[in-house]
């Protein structure tokens, strides 16, 4: 009896492990509406981490108050609202892509998201913080640029006529 137990569990391991393998990663992006406040905004979020159901969440961005790149219009009522601020978030996730479509349907019915995108990608952590880049050269390592001086036994540079020119002109050529 205790053999048949310790087969069972392998191949139910392995049907776990495949069920999470035949999910696909997906990342929703959303804009919100920025009248609804940062208490709204946040509900709101809420509510679309409620509505994505039993999925694994890899990783999720708080939603915060941005100025954005363009001008959003949105037809409400039969009037032309326009938008230059609004709440964005995000949230990564690993589900069927049946969950995904019902997700993007129900994100375009809510009337608090100004605009969303829904597309699929892999499987990576998110870094916390965005790098700086630095730039290094090993030309002038551990040197110290300075600036150029003229040695004290040189004339500086100054005038010259035209005959000294056509001298030296005639001694290179000759």
């Amino acid at each position: 009896m205790s053999e048949i137990s310790q087969t069972e569990a392998p191949a139910e391991v392995l049907s776990q492990a495949n069920e999470k393998d035949s999910r696909s990663i997906y990342e929703i992006g959303f804009h919100l509406v920025p009248g609804l406040g940062e208490d709204g905004a946040l509900k709101v979020a809420a509510e679309i981490r409620v509505a994505l159901g039993d999925v694994e969440i890899i990783a999720e961005g708080q939603t915060k108050k941005m100025t954005l790149a363009y001008v959003i219009e949105r037809s409400v009522s039969g009037k032309r609202e326009k938008f230059t601020e609004s709440y964005f978030g995000w949230v990564k996730f690993a589900a069927e892509r049946e969950v995904a479509s019902a997700m993007q349907e129900k994100l375009h019915d809510m009337p608090d998201v100004l605009r969303y995108l829904l597309i699929e990608t892999v499987r990576e952590e998110v870094a916390a913080a965005p790098r700086r880049a630095v730039f290094t050269s090993d030309r002038l390592e551990g040197e110290t640029i300075k600036k150029p001086t003229v040695a004290r036994d040189e004339k500086p540079a100054g005038e010259v006529s035209e005959e000294e020119l056509d001298k030296s002109i005639e001694g290179l050529i000759a």
